[in-house]
């Protein structure tokens, strides 16, 4: 019973707080085959707020970013709001674009499990942390270049010239996705100027913890090489090789994670999440303001970095350095 209350909880945060569901809404909660217990409670917590949900199970998708079936994306678009407990990704979809362009409001739980709703991240303060995280998407947008730097090697530049910072403060809109408790500003750079090296020493989400630090070299925009002895570097290298896709090695995104109650894990909401780290994704940037669609899209966090924007550090190995004026 303890558990059941506790799961109803972190529903009714994701709901209510987050997704700011009002009576009488129609509410899409969309899950694959195994992530349907974990849709039962939220459509509890929607009901508790006076709102119908839908639930709707569909097949995984196979990886992150998979385009959803054309059944479910016309489902989406009749919702005010959508609640995505899945296995992957469903961020980087078309069907998610269009339905929040149809005006849905939407947040995502990726890589959900039964344990979800009671993750140590949905007891964060939202209301704090979010000015921080829209400040940050301020930077981004304003600045021309960011230049990674890490302890172990990292040294990555990339331009973000005229592309638009995204301030994922966990609260859902009809712009940009939500994910709960992932607190991040992010920014898909421009296609073709990743330069350098990256060390990924604390998770790829989809393919696991670090085991052994994973070196990426990037040229023009592109991962050129994928590098490492341990059992994580090899299957990221032969999860992309396997989806044959170009597109896939292109750099996609620059994240910051923000919230301070999140930890590594291999769970994608929490790692991205992790204050103070760093993600570079590979593949699909089109849905969140890049040019790019690919077979998937995967992130590679960096812990403890240094992070400049125009040569002005706003994270230094980790520490946040944030002027709020």
């Amino acid at each position: 019973m303890t558990r059941d209350i506790l799961m109803l909880k972190g529903a009714r945060t994701i709901v209510q707080t987050l997704t700011g569901v009002k009576p009488g809404e129609k509410v899409l909660v969309l899950c694959d085959y195994g992530t349907v217990q974990v849709g039962k409670v939220l459509c509890s917590a929607i009901e508790f707020a006076e709102a119908r949900p839908f639930l709707l199970a569909m097949p995984p998708a196979r990886v992150h970013g998979e385009e959803l079936p054309a059944i479910v994306a016309s489902a989406m678009k009749e919702a005010d709001a959508i609640i995505a407990p899945t296995r992957f990704n469903i961020s980087h979809t078309k069907a998610r674009f269009e339905a929040q362009r149809a005006g849905a409001r939407v947040t995502i739980l990726p890589e959900a499990d039964d344990d979800i709703l009671l993750h140590e991240g949905l007891s964060a303060d939202f209301v704090a942390i979010r000015p921080k995280i829209e400040r940050l998407a301020e930077l981004l947008t304003k600045a021309g270049t960011a230049h990674l730097t890490s302890r172990l090697g990292t040294d990555f530049t990339v331009s973000l010239e005229g592309r638009r910072g995204r301030a994922l403060t966990g609260f859902a809109n009809t712009e940009h996705v939500a994910a709960a408790h992932c607190l991040e500003a992010s920014i898909a750079p421009v296609e073709g100027t990743g330069n350098g090296v990256l060390i990924c020493d604390g998770s790829i989400p989809g393919v696991g913890l670090v085991d052994e630090p994973v070196k990426v070299t990037f040229a023009h925009g592109y991962a050129v090489n994928i590098e490492g002895e341990g059992r994580i570097a090899r299957a990221f290298r032969e999860l992309l090789a396997s989806l044959n896709d170009k597109e896939i090695y292109n750099v996609a995104e620059l994240g910051i994670g923000m919230n301070p109650k999140c930890k590594l894990e291999n769970s994608m909401l929490s790692d991205e999440g992790v204050a103070g780290s760093i993600h570079v994704a590979l593949g699909t940037n089109a849905y969140m303001g890049g040019r790019v669609v690919a077979a998937g899209h995967y992130d590679m966090v960096v812990m403890n970095p240094t992070l400049e924007l125009d040569g002005e550090a706003v994270i230094h190995q980790g520490e946040l350095k944030l002027d709020m004026d």
